[in-house]
Formats: structure tokens, C-alpha cells, sequence
């Protein structure tokens, strides 16, 4: 593909070439199809797009990237990662649609990595989760983490403190969550609260 580019392209630098060729836009087209029971089916256009409420709007557009993603994995070998991230995932839809368009990803087969505000996957078509609760501590300019687990059927506190959480954890994860502390101290937030050394057994490095 490079040296048709570049015979077709005789002019154009070798930058230029790489970024057209392995441009993957250019490789795949998708032609939307939205199919309303007891309808017709008709082609996903911009306005029809613009006619749907705005939580059909969002899931008109999860639903084909699930499914696209779905279909240029599925040309990978099968030891290759399927892994979708989403920023702001589902903003906008209501928890109506969440069920269904999150157990599409699962029968795909894809892992979500996804923020978002007020982002809990408790739903039982989907088999298990982590949620990482974050929170902005501005007067100590800090930001800590809460891990909740999804097992299918109920969120558990992996930090509750009882005997047990991190296995808990390792079991629905499918490995060990670690909490990291800075082993030095020194010019750092933390020399000031007593000059005191990071316990090692609380950090669970």
C-alpha cells in the first residue's frame, strides 16, 4: 500500500505517505440501520438522528461502536486485548437503556474502561465490575479512591475492612488491587505530618 501511494504520490514525503496509508478511517465503512419493531427499516442519517429523544440519541451511537469494535477484534488474533475506553461513558442515557447496552458488550466479549459522573454498573447482565469512587480533597489537595465490586448480584466494599477483602477482591477482579504509598517521604505533603515513614502493610504493595 506505501509504494502505491508513494507511485501514485511521487511528491509526497515519506511523513505524508505513512499518514495516509495507515490512516484506518479510510479502511472500513459502517452504514447505520435503525430498526424500530413493527416498522421499516430505514437508514441512520443525521436527521433522523436529530428526531430521537436524547437518551435514543446516545444509545444509537454506543450500540454501533460496540458493534463495530466487535467486528475489528474479531479480525485479530484471539489472544489480542478488547478493550473499548469511554470518557463520560453513557451520559445521558437513563438506566432503561444501560442493561441491554451494556450486556452487548459482555456477548461481545469486549472489557469497558470507562469514567464518567455517577458511572455504577449494577446490573445483572453484566457478570462482574470494579468502580473506583474518586474524590477531590481541595483543602489537602488530594485525591482518594474507594474500589466498590459489582459480583452480579450485589456491590461489596473492598475496603470494608473485614477479614478477606483482598482475596474478595482478587476473586472477582481476577487479580490483586494494590495500594501503593511513596516509599520516601522527603519533600514531599507527607513530611510534614510527623516526618512519619509509609507502613508497608497498610500500603498492601
Amino acid at each position: 500500500m506505501i509504494r502505491d501511494y508513494r507511485a501514485a504520490h511521487p511528491r509526497a514525503t515519506y511523513k505524508q505517505a505513512l499518514a495516509d496509508v495507515l490512516d484506518y478511517r479510510t479502511w472500513y465503512g459502517f452504514e447505520l440501520v435503525l430498526a424500530v419493531p413493527g416498522e421499516k427499516e430505514v437508514k441512520l442519517t443525521r436527521a433522523k438522528h436529530e428526531e430521537m429523544s436524547g437518551g435514543e440519541k446516545s444509545a444509537a451511537i454506543h450500540l454501533p461502536l460496540f458493534a463495530a469494535a466487535n467486528a475489528l477484534y474479531s479480525s485479530a488474533k484471539p489472544t489480542c486485548p478488547r478493550v473499548i475506553a469511554l470518557d463520560e461513558a453513557f451520559a445521558g442515557i437513563d438506566d432503561r437503556y444501560k442493561p441491554e447496552l451494556l450486556g452487548l458488550t459482555v456477548k461481545f466479549g469486549l472489557d469497558l474502561f470507562m469514567t464518567g459522573h455517577d458511572l455504577w454498573v449494577h446490573f445483572d447482565t453484566v457478570p462482574m465490575a470494579a468502580h473506583y469512587d474518586m474524590h477531590h480533597d481541595k483543602s489537602a489537595h488530594a485525591v482518594s479512591a474507594m474500589l466498590m465490586l459489582w459480583d452480579g448480584a450485589q456491590t461489596v466494599d473492598a475496603d470494608a475492612g473485614f477479614s478477606g477483602n483482598e482475596e474478595l477482591a482478587e476473586t472477582l477482579l481476577g487479580f490483586r488491587p494494590s495500594r501503593r504509598a511513596p516509599a520516601l517521604t522527603e519533600g514531599t505533603l507527607l513530611a510534614a505530618d510527623g516526618d512519619e515513614e509509609p507502613d508497608d502493610t497498610e500500603a498492601g504493595i
